[in-house]
């Protein structure tokens, strides 16, 4: 997969958006209506993928996607509909405005699809004209007229089947098929394969695209129940490893604020006020490192258990360690223990042979 930061670098210098629309330009029969949509399915794809720690159906990357660009645009226009009363008559005002209107967007996307879009449609029938005499069935229309109308929007800023397949050959993610159905392989360091003996599709041929985009546009709902199964189960994976993303930023500043206040926030102090378990607290923790948003804690050494390594070998095991954000020590760990199982694995396989 592309290196997230080739794509800060092209983000930054603003060339991002031309890029992926001259890559694109080379699938003719994949057709792409907005290359602003484009560019963002770029942008929303990769730390996803990058987060994803197995191989999950790839219409759960899509059906992720879509729900991610669904969350933003209607909190975007839920704070622009919260803001619209505030002063901004001279520059000073419009800033706080734009700033207000920014912060609460931001707040906002936690709060999800469903709930942004019933908001907003109670804030926009605020200003609708509905009459004191009228029933409830009509009440009921023009909220549901207005749904549908917020619905109508939101799909406009949804990534396509075409659009979405452009993405994934841009960023050169592994895509392959197993059975009937196709996967997309996680790139996170603590990867665990799931579905093995797998061929990876060539996704430079158009034609691999657009089969694949086909696909994708089938209804969940006329899918076998295994198979759609499975893409709910893959779906509701991604939500909790961008939900625990999210979450890391809240757990680093509430760890360094005890720091701060010097009474230090042990693990199970963690663990019970933000509600983790052990596994999503080291989950946590590993995204943290590897982010440089905290570093790792001194232990006492036991100085009966030390060794010295060669200066190749350590070079080696600090870059594994950063590659998975551990620290170097549970690396070497780790190493040694994974070369403790192949030597005892091939040591049972010699036994039987002989």
């Amino acid at each position: 997969m592309r290196a997230a930061s080739e794509l800060r670098e092209s983000k930054a210098k603003g060339t991002l958006g031309k890029q992926i629309l001259v890559f694109a330009q080379g699938f003719r029969s994949l057709l792409v209506p907005s290359p602003e949509v484009l560019a963002e399915t770029v942008v929303i794809l990769h730390p996803l993928v990058a987060l994803s720690d197995k191989v999950l159906p790839l219409k759960s990357y899509f059906n992720m996607v879509q729900q991610v660009q669904r969350t933003t645009h209607l909190a975007w226009a839920l704070a622009q509909a919260l803001t619209k009363d505030l002063p901004a008559g001279t520059p000073a005002e419009a800033k706080a405005k734009a700033e207000r209107a920014a912060a609460l967007e931001v707040e906002l996307r936690a709060k999800g699809a469903v709930y942004l879009a019933a908001t907003l449609a109670e804030e926009t029938k605020k200003s609708t004209r509905v009459t004191a005499q009228a029933t409830p069935e009509q009440r009921a229309a023009v909220e549901r007229d207005l749904l549908q109308k917020l619905d109508q929007d939101a799909q406009r800023r949804l990534c396509t089947e075409d659009v979405f397949m452009v993405a994934c050959s841009f960023l050169e993610v592994e895509i392959a098929k197993q059975g009937s159905v196709y996967y997309l392989k996680g790139e996170s360091p603590d990867f665990k394969e799931t579905k093995k003996n797998r061929n990876p599709l060539n996704l430079s041929d158009e034609v691999v695209l657009k089969t694949l985009s086909s696909g994708l546009a089938r209804p969940d709902e006329e899918r076998g129940a295994v198979e759609r199964g499975q893409i709910d189960s893959g779906f509701n994976h991604l939500v909790r490893l961008n939900k625990l993303h999210l979450t890391m930023t809240e757990v680093v500043r509430w760890i360094k604020e005890g720091d701060q206040k010097n009474t230090p926030r042990r693990k199970i102090d963690v663990r019970k006020h933000f509600g983790l378990s052990h596994t999503d607290y080291e989950r946590i923790m590993s995204m943290a490192r590897r982010e440089g948003m905290i570093s790792f804690r001194n232990r006492k050494k036991d100085h009966s258990n030390s060794y010295v390594l060669r200066a190749k070998n350590h070079q080696r095991v600090v870059e594994y360690a950063e590659k998975f954000g551990h620290s170097p020590q549970k690396t070497l760990n780790k190493i040694l223990d994974d070369f403790f199982d192949l030597i005892e694995k091939r040591r049972e396989k010699s036994t039987v042979g002989s």
